[in-house]
């Protein structure tokens, strides 16, 4: 900060009046620049787009129904089951009750009931005659909407939080599963005649009880996830308000209660259930990501229906040329060290030979580093400080906006398209994703460990994520791309051998390796050699490091596809945007690989394992509409 305060908060308004108008807000200053009133201009939000169906029939059917928080205070997050679907690339159709008379039972397809739905006996007696007409199959997440026959339990008792315990390993839903498979809210049931898949482990006073089962009557398949996993994927990723210190680890491997509000704060898995023992330390980490695994639950729950119903059901892969997963590494400029900057820029150039996205903490580097970092292909986005606790430095709308116009001047700028903020600064639980909406920055990379007993995947997992707005009037998608942080400084934070295992756990769920180093630390003795040492890794894993920027634009890409689906054999894929070798999987029921006739020439699959079913794959640009057809 500058001695002259007049000169600083003449540029301070500048700057914030110009971000003001990016952000579209009105910023009311007295004559000393203190703010007197910070009125947003009204205007439509930013609209959300998604992996979705374009056409009446489709395979996949989601029922959702707005559901009263005085009836079930987590039915609010219920409609993230498009989120998630849209993420894992399953086309789908929505539906509300009322919709379910325009069902015609010519086609099989697997129904989603999306929460414990308040269905009506009329609502209820056309779904089941629609399945067991059309041959097609449920599944049902977080109770059985008043079917318990259907599903095959009885006696439901609600449940509070616990932890899933697979009781069939060799089942198609719960085989391989890894993490701790922690989850909140939902329901607990005896089986009748349904199969039992898993029980349920709680706190000493919690219910027992089963949670996962399949039932088989006649040629109808029913799935019921009885525990609310919808909600418990929001919550694991979203947490609870940060308004206080977080309870620390009773072992002292996790002091989170450091006086600065950070993410960690509001995180809700659980010290002791929920970590891995890591070697060569013997210290703990959140090595298995809960909330993948979770995802994971339901979508192996609509693969093994279709599989069963002989569906070749047609998925758009997370990445581009078939890629297993992605790697990303980032750079935070604490200290802002134009040497060490230098420093870690070369080993990026000549060592790592990737390129990175740099993490611009106020007030910066030199200008003529900016220029060489655009010149190399580098990303350059913002470090939020809300920590310092300086005039510009502490939490709030003005200072984020105020940072992110000083950023897009110094670095000469026309957008910021990616932030993490400083020590992973948060305070309450949205506020940050609206700032960051609001204002156009498409990505955020803050939800990560401050500390090392928070390594790993405390607050979600690997896969990149659109949170929800659950505090308004209407529950809605926010426009504003979380990729979760892994870890700070190999060699540095902790061992380098908490590298590769944990780079393992995202490549194994087919998500994002998140690394951060900064500049501070890359003179120290064996840093760049742990970080080259990763990168290659990840790339004889196949994997390709990107920027954050790359990463989010590819899935804003990816989520304007849309389906139309002529037949169970055939589908039409529509884009508004080139997407140049988009990878797309068929699940295939059978036991020969499956050709595909491709806007009209022949194509092969190629034959891919994925959360355990079989898949042909092809890689293929999508360019306004391609029809593809099974043969």
């Amino acid at each position: 900060m500058g001695k002259d305060r007049t000169n600083h908060f003449r540029t301070r308004r500048n700057f914030l009046g110009k971000t003001a108008a990016a952000g579209s807000y009105m910023l009311i200053r007295g004559i000393h620049g203190a703010v007197l009133s910070a009125q947003p201009v009204q205007k439509e939000k930013p609209e959300y787009t998604g992996v979705q169906s374009a056409e009446m029939y489709n395979p996949v059917l989601v029922i959702h129904q707005s559901v009263s928080s005085d009836i079930n205070p987590r039915a609010v997050t219920w409609i993230y089951i498009t989120e998630i679907l849209r993420r894992a690339g399953v086309f789908f159709r929505t539906l509300s009750p009322s919709d379910l008379s325009s069902l015609e039972v010519g086609t099989k397809s697997v129904a989603i009931l999306a929460g414990d739905l308040n269905l009506s006996s009329e609502e209820k007696e056309i779904l089941k005659d629609f399945i067991k007409k059309s041959g097609s199959s449920l599944i049902g997440i977080g109770g059985t909407s008043g079917m318990d026959d259907i599903f095959g339990v009885k006696e439901p008792v609600p449940m509070a939080e616990g932890w899933i315990k697979v009781t069939n390993p060799d089942h198609p839903v719960t085989r391989g599963l890894q993490s701790s498979l922690h989850v909140f809210g939902g329901k607990v049931y005896e089986a009748e005649s349904a199969e039992v898949l898993a029980e349920i482990e709680t706190n000493y006073q919690g219910p027992k009880g089963n949670v996962l089962f399949e039932n088989k009557s006649g040629d109808v398949r029913a799935i019921l996830l009885a525990p609310d996993l919808v909600f418990s994927i929001v919550n694991i990723q979203q947490g609870i308000p940060v308004l206080q210190d977080g309870k620390p680890a009773k072992d002292g491997t996790a002091n989170i209660n450091d006086g600065l509000l950070k993410a960690e704060d509001g995180m809700v898995l659980d010290w002791e259930r929920d970590r891995t023992v890591m070697q060569p330390d013997g210290e703990p980490a959140f090595l298995e990501p809960v909330s993948d695994e979770l995802r994971e639950i339901i979508l192996r729950s609509i693969f093994h229906l279709a599989v069963i119903q002989k569906i070749s059901l047609p998925v758009l892969w997370y990445w581009p040329r078939d890629l297993p997963a992605i790697g990303h590494i980032s750079h935070d400029s604490d200290g802002n060290d134009p040497d060490k900057a230098e420093a870690m820029l070369e080993v990026m150039l000549k060592r790592a030979r990737i390129k990175s996205t740099w993490a611009i903490l106020y007030p910066g580097y030199p200008k003529n580093f900016y220029r060489k970092l655009k010149d190399n292909g580098f990303e350059i986005g913002l470090h939020y400080d809300a920590r310092t606790g300086g005039p510009d430095t502490s939490w709030s709308r003005e200072n984020f906006l105020f940072q992110k116009q000083w950023l897009m001047e110094k670095a000469d700028l026309d957008h910021i398209h990616s932030n993490k903020n400083h020590y992973t600064r948060w305070e309450n639980r949205i506020d940050f994703f609206r700032w960051c909406e609001e204002s156009g920055v498409e990505s955020d990379e803050t939800r990560g460990p401050s500390k090392k007993g928070t390594i790993g995947f405390a607050m979600g997992g690997s896969q990149p994520y659109y949170p929800i707005d659950d505090e308004g009037e209407k529950p809605r998608i926010m426009n504003v791309l979380e990729v979760n942080l892994i870890t700070q400084d190999l060699r540095v934070v902790c061992p380098e051998e908490y590298g590769k295992v944990l780079f393992d756990s995202a490549f194994n769920h087919y998500g994002i390796a998140h690394f951060l180093f900064h500049p501070a630390h890359i003179q120290k003795p064996h840093v760049a050699d742990a970080l080259c040492k990763l990168v290659d890794y990840g790339k004889d894993r196949g994997v390709e490091w990107w920027t954050n920027e790359q990463i989010s634009q590819w899935e804003k890409k990816r989520r304007k596809v849309k389906a139309q689906f002529g037949s169970e054999k055939s589908v039409a894929f529509q884009t508004e945007e080139n997407l140049k070798d988009a990878t797309l999987i068929f699940l295939n029921p059978g036991s020969k690989p499956v050709k595909f006739l491709i806007n009209g020439k022949t194509f092969t699959g190629k034959r891919r394992k994925i959360y355990g079913f079989d898949f042909d794959v092809i890689v293929t640009d999508l360019t306004g509409e391609s029809e593809i057809q099974l043969l």
